[in-house]
């Protein structure tokens, strides 16, 4: 059974959210992916979306102990990619894990009741997106192993290591 890679939270303002965690959490540099564009982009009724703005986003993530925290602040979403999401800023917005077959780790969560959100690739990287159903309160997602993810926790510790605080976001 995979355990969490990440967490990730939706933020107001992502720039003040990342200087709290440095702060109190101690945690950083954050590495930020700006505007995450997306190849595919395909919703579980089969859509395929074609348009950057249904959801454009910022996402940072820094390592924590020995997972991710990946803060997220959305420019624009499409109201149903909105709701299926449960964007809201008082609660954890997704748990991630990694697998080797997004497949079949997608059919555990639906006969488990976990209904599928999307499935998106940008290069190497290959998501696919639940809702929590009777699992969790909020969605889940999965991450295809391989390089850019499987490495991304050692990417960001060595970013960490020796670092002086002053730098909160480097930008991928």
């Amino acid at each position: 059974m995979p355990g969490p890679h990440h967490f990730g939270y939706w933020v107001p303002d992502l720039a003040a959210a990342v200087e709290e965690k440095v702060r109190t959490l101690g945690i950083g540099p954050f590495l930020v992916h700006r505007h995450v564009a997306f190849d595919t982009f395909r919703l579980a009724d089969g859509t395929e979306i074609t348009d950057p703005a249904f959801f454009d986003h910022t996402a940072a993530f820094a390592a924590w102990g020995p997972i991710v925290l990946e803060l997220g602040q959305v420019h624009s979403v499409d109201d149903r990619l909105a709701t299926a999401y449960g964007i809201g800023f008082d609660r954890i917005g997704h748990v991630s894990w990694v697998t080797d077959d997004l497949e079949a780790e997608g059919a555990r969560l639906e006969a488990a009741g976990c209904r599928p959100i999307h499935q998106v690739r940008s290069g190497d990287v290959q998501v696919a997106w639940y809702d929590g159903g009777p699992l969790f309160p909020h969605p889940i997602e999965l991450h295809r192993a391989g390089p850019p993810i499987l490495g991304m926790h050692a990417r960001l510790a060595a970013a960490a290591r020796g670092w002086d605080g002053r730098d909160l976001m480097l930008d991928l």
